[in-house]
């Protein structure tokens, strides 16, 4: 176990990568910063219906190491919520990685 802090969708303001980030809340510690990889499935934990588990290569100790995640929420509606955004931002990912440009990106090239 990590810790106890916020997650954040973070889009990199050039590349329009999107990643995952936690921060532990007292420390302030980088806990979980990965890339949002299309390929990440995220699964419910085993008896659970408030937490989710994944796998993904996390650089929060600035080493690039794979790493299973679990995460708990307070109720099932916020871990619902967390997995549409997950999933949502996994799509953007993938029309990125695909070529896609996201539609703040193709305004800019028209300008």
């Amino acid at each position: 176990e990590k810790g106890v802090g916020d997650v954040k969708f973070l889009r990199h303001k050039e590349n329009n990568r999107i990643r995952v980030l936690m921060r532990q809340e007292k420390t302030m510690k980088v806990i979980v910063n990965h890339f949002l990889d299309p390929r990440i499935v995220l699964t419910p934990n085993v008896g659970n219906d408030k937490s989710w588990v994944w796998v993904a290569f996390d650089f929060s100790d600035e080493e690039l190491v794979e790493t299973t995640f679990a995460i708990r929420f307070a109720s099932s509606e916020i871990a619902q919520e967390y997995k549409a955004q997950f999933s949502k931002s996994q799509e953007e990912m993938e029309k990125l990685m695909n070529g896609g440009d996201s539609a703040e990106g193709t305004n800019e090239a028209d300008e």
